[in-house]
This record gives C-alpha cells, structure tokens and sequence, in this order.
C-alpha cells in the first residue's frame, strides 16, 4: 500500500498543454487558408493567369484542414496530456488517428514546395535554367524519400493495417529505429529544401530588372523560407520524442513545430498575391491591373497620325 501511494506521488501532475497546441494549430491554418484564398483571388480575377501551382497550392491547403482536425481529435482524447492519465480508449483513439494524421501532413507542407519552385520559374523566365532544375531535383528527391515514410508508417506492422489497431496481440511491427532513419534524413532534406528555395531567389534573380511587385515577392519567398527552414530543423530534432514512455506530452514541441513548418510554406508559396493585391487596393501600378482595350490588327504604325505631304507621325493619346 505504502509503496503504491509512493508511486502516485512520483507521478508528475496532470498538466494538459493540448489547448496550446489547438490554439497555435488553428491560428496558423486559419492564416494560410486566408493566404490561399488571396492568392486564387488574384490568380484568377486580377492577374486572371491561373495556373497548376494554383491547383497545387488549394490541395495543399485542403489536406491541412483534416490534418489540423485530426490534431484536435487526439487533443480531445489526451494528446498533451502525459500518459499516465489517459484510459487505454483515449490512447487507443490517438494511436489509430496517428498515421493518417502524419501522412497528410506530410502531404500538406511538400506540395507547396513544388508550388514555389513553380513561382521562382515564372519570376526568372528563361534565364538561369540550371539553377531551375536544381529546384526540381531537390523537389523530386524530397518526394522520393517521403514514399518510404507513408510506406513505413502503414506497412511497418505485419499484417499490413495492424498499426491502425495498435494494442491487436497479433501485430508484429518493425523496430522503430528504421523509421526513425528514414523519418530524420526525410525531415534534414526537407530543412535543407526550405533553405533552397528560401535563398535561391537572391541568387537566381540578382541580376535581373523586375518590378517592385516582383522584388517583393521574392523577400516574402526569401523570409517565409528561412523561418520555415527553422521550423523543420527544429522539427527533426525533435521527431525521436515520438518514442519517448510519456510521449503523448514529449511530442507538444513536434507537433508545434510541424503545424509552423507546414502554415509558413503554404503562406511562402502564396507571396505573389500579396503585392499584386496591395497594389491593387492602393491604387499602384494602375497600368498593371487596369485592362488593356483590344485593337484589331492593323499596321504598324497604328496609334499615330499621318499630318502632311512628309507623313510626320504624331502620337495619339490612347483613353
């Protein structure tokens, strides 16, 4: 009796830091829907260009809703919590929703990657085509080290979809350190990733005359970037808390930290809406969003005025 009393008192206190996780989880994905939608507004009725990294960047976003849902689920059912005080139900709950959770998330902060390497092609045209296929070769090695993780996370259990029932007697799985080889050199490539795309503009673009509206797409690239590149180096030093005893409160920092990384790509991914549309509420750039009336096809010469025996040419003003 003296010895089970001495036990609950070792017990560290019921402390719940899920609602923070909420809190910072909904925050951020309310501010990237709102900067997804901004950016297909403009897309599509300012700039009126709409593209596949449009599609890309509004399925990236899709995929955070349900991913930040589940988030809440397992809140509600213990995560942030330590423990030692969820009943075998609640843990149950959150292990089941756990690999889903994780493979849209994964989904959700790779695709606006794509999505900004498409960008930074648009801004530079048809220069500096090695640096573009750099891009793509990081993209598409980050893509191929992410199908062995959803692989993992689904099929590490035998028979497959034993890890959706994970206290099943019957369920044999892998050891968890190949997952975590696989998960850490995922996560260090898709560090390296941000810092790509978050420094490639500065290096690509130097030399190139744009637009104010395009300089500032390119620092909110460049900032968004390197704070995402933070977020995911932080990340991936914390992903061996998922094998901690008191896991459901070690992992708070990791799920903090991958809601973050996930929010600032989809925000960097829609950058170029953001100068487009303050020009467009401020009244800047008038020329650039106001619509050009259409001529026929006529000779070069159209918009001037013959005068005289010498046909001088005088310009017309154009209303």
């Amino acid at each position: 009796m003296a010895s089970a009393m001495r036990q609950i008192s070792e017990l560290p206190p019921d402390v719940n830091r899920g609602y923070i996780i909420n809190i910072i989880s909904w925050l951020g994905a309310s501010i990237s829907t709102i900067c997804v939608v901004l950016r297909l507004y403009s897309r599509i009725f300012v700039i009126r260009r709409p593209g596949w990294d449009d599609a890309i960047v509004g399925f990236a976003a899709l995929l955070n809703i349900p991913t930040r849902v589940l988030i809440s689920i397992a809140i509600a059912h213990g995560l942030g919590r330590h423990v030692y005080y969820l009943s075998g139900e609640d843990l149950h709950i959150i292990l089941f929703y756990n690999p889903i959770l994780e493979t849209l998330g994964i989904a959700a902060f790779c695709l606006p990657k794509l999505a900004v390497v498409i960008l930074i092609r648009m801004l530079m045209g048809t220069t500096a085509k090695r640096g573009i296929w750099f891009l793509y070769f990081i993209i598409a090695v980050l893509f191929m080290m992410v199908v062995p993780v959803i692989v993992i996370i689904f099929l590490e259990c035998n028979p497959p979809g034993r890890v959706l029932h994970p206290f099943s007697s019957s369920t044999r799985c892998v050891p968890t350190r190949y997952y975590d080889v696989v998960n850490t050199l995922c996560g260090a490539w898709s560090a390296f990733t941000d810092l790509a795309l978050a420094a490639s503009p500065a290096f690509l673009l130097r030399n190139l005359q744009m637009k104010l509206s395009r300089k500032i797409t390119v620092i909110l690239i460049m900032a968004f970037g390197f704070f995402a590149m933070i977020a995911a180096i932080a990340k991936t030093l914390l992903l061996p808390k998922q094998n901690s005893p008191d896991a459901t409160y070690e992992i708070f920092w990791l799920y903090i930290t991958f809601t973050i990384e996930t929010d600032l790509v989809i925000i960097a991914s829609c950058a170029p809406a953001f100068p487009k549309l303050w020009m467009r509420i401020f009244g800047r750039e008038k020329d650039e969003f106001k619509p050009r009336p259409y001529h026929p096809v006529g000779p070069s010469w159209y918009g001037y005025q013959r005068h005289g025996a010498q046909h001088e040419m005088a310009g017309l003003h154009h209303v």
